[in-house]
């Protein structure tokens, strides 16, 4: 069965990075250049046209997202747009490199999250991070049918870290998947991440080595129409914490689930992942629509997603 790469599902909170405050769990890399996604142009030709492929290739991605909450009040609720275009090394399946340029973009500047609102302090538009990124395809990895490992370094590039001192962000993806059937496959993903600081900070509050450690968590179940359509769900357990360094790793910046339900579409070069995500805050049951104490799921808090990868 032709599988799917995905990414750990992130945080929907209006405080953090767009990048790590939308978006569904699909957003490693397009998955539909890969050998074990759906078929592209390229997958058709003979081994010796194969052989002749470039390694290097253009990469786009377009990240977009929307809450509902916002949508209810009196002025329509901002729609955030991360984007990156991107070079990448191929030179085998097993592995590669990329550099992507990320910008960002806003509908509107009312009623941004604190970064947000500095970052589109200007303008809709806006320059964000560098992004280094580097990729291990295992084919076989604790008896899981396949294997991803995702590193990624945030360079702190965008108006914000600069003011602040950071020294940019490291987070690294695992993924794991196990074939239960020809139309059902089982998925993990486990990835923590770090926000460095630097000495001159000025939320030294927090300390100077790092401004957050944060771990991310979640178990998927996809299921295989075809090879151009994989309706997926997943849930992501996201923790958060500002004193892990100080030996406390109980979350004090979120605790937080999120119920996840998509569709990953292929055509040729591009990866269409529509999706809905629903957060609840673990700690008091806020948001939920069952009870104040629930922990069940989120109506006001769910976001609108619309994620499209290519590579060419």
């Amino acid at each position: 069965m032709k599988t799917v790469l995905f990414a750990v599902a992130t945080l929907l909170c209006t405080q953090g990075f767009a990048q790590d405050a939308s978006t569904s769990t699909t957003k490693i890399s397009n998955p539909a250049t890969e050998s074990s996604a759906a078929p592209t142009a390229t997958s058709s030709m003979s081994t010796a046209d194969a052989s002749k492929e470039t390694p290097w290739h253009f990469t786009l991605g377009s990240e977009n997202f929307n809450y509902e909450a916002d949508n209810r009040k009196p002025a329509a609720g901002a729609i955030i747009s991360y984007n990156f275009v991107g070079a990448r090394y191929a030179p085998t399946k097993l592995w590669e490199l990329e550099l992507r340029q990320h910008f960002q973009i806003t509908s509107t500047r009312d009623g941004l999250g604190a970064r947000d609102s500095r970052l589109h302090r200007d303008s809709t538009t806006a320059m964000a991070e560098t992004v280094l990124r580097a990729a291990l395809r295992p084919q076989k990895w604790m008896n899981s049918s396949f294997g991803l490992i995702d590193l990624r370094y945030y360079a702190p590039t965008d108006v914000v870290a600069q003011d602040n001192h950071e020294m940019g962000r490291i987070r690294l993806d695992n993924y794991f998947e196990w074939t239960i059937n020809p139309k059902f496959t089982m998925a993990a993903l486990v990835s923590p991440r770090v926000q460095f600081n630097s000495g001159s900070n000025p939320n030294k509050a927090v300390g100077a080595d790092a401004e957050y450690y944060q771990l991310k968590a979640a178990p998927l179940f996809i299921y295989t129409m075809n090879d151009k359509i994989n309706p997926y769900y997943a849930y992501t357990i996201s923790e958060k914490s500002s004193q892990a360094q100080r030996g406390n790793w109980e979350p004090d910046m979120g605790n937080i689930g999120s119920h996840e339900v998509g569709l990953n579409m292929y055509y040729g070069a591009f990866y269409i992942n529509p999706a809905l995500i629903s957060d609840t805050n673990l700690e008091n049951g806020s948001g939920s629509i069952a009870s104040s104490d629930s922990r069940a799921f989120s109506y006001e808090n769910i976001s609108y997603n619309l994620n499209v990868y290519a590579v060419f």
